[in-house]
């Protein structure tokens, strides 16, 4: 039953993005809306992670909404939300509400983030500002990688699509500093000295 009303739905869903992107084109808004990487830039060093967030601004009557994130795979990964979840998944934002998610996922293969999710009654349209996703990478090796909003849709109730505009952002991966490798190292011969101490300590107790 629930498999079903899932399928049920998924149909419905993709019925109403074809809606969107074939119907109404003479009553499309004007772009206003904005769907951004925030923040724009960011700096994060080998083996650490950063978490991104796909904010909508200036926006009005949002129901649903559609994106395609594209990352370079060589130099980052997607950190899944979800383990429990099978395969990788983004953090879910709250605009729109996602009481109905239809993709979820990222491949850190191909270096993409597809997420679509609408809101479903009594939920009301969102008005003004937002977050529709959060996206937590971690830094393979030193380079510079886009985050690009390869696709998206922002539509209303009706199937109409909500004219605006993509803002892209870049995230920059730095070498370590040395000192953070002098530290380990420190920590390390620490640990064997204190070790070998322990050894000898028990060695003479046992003498």
């Amino acid at each position: 039953m629930k498999a079903a009303a899932r399928l049920l739905c998924t149909s419905l869903w993709i019925a109403w993005l074809c809606l969107v992107a074939t119907g109404s084109k003479g009553h499309t808004q004007q772009p206003r809306a904005v769907l951004r990487v925030s923040p724009p830039s960011s700096r994060v060093l080998v083996g650490r992670t950063i978490t991104i967030s796909l904010v909508i601004e200036q926006v009005s009557g949002l129901y649903g909404t559609q994106i395609r994130l594209r990352f370079d795979p060589a130099i980052l990964e997607v950190v899944d939300s979800d383990p429990s979840q099978e395969g990788i998944q983004a953090e879910l934002g709250t605009f729109p509400a996602p009481d109905f998610v239809v993709q979820n996922a990222a491949d850190n293969i191909t270096g993409t983030i597809d997420y679509a999710a609408t809101q479903l009654q009594p939920n009301r349209p969102g008005e003004g500002q937002g977050t529709a996703l959060r996206v937590t990478l971690r830094a393979r090796k030193v380079g510079v990688s886009p985050v690009q909003i390869e696709e998206f849709l922002l539509a209303d109730t009706t199937g109409t699509s909500i004219g605006a505009t993509s803002q892209n952002g870049v995230i920059q991966i730095r070498p370590n500093p040395p000192w953070v490798w002098i530290a380990a190292i420190g920590l390390a011969v620490s640990v064997l000295i204190g070790s070998w101490a322990y050894y000898v300590h028990r060695k003479r107790k046992r003498e």
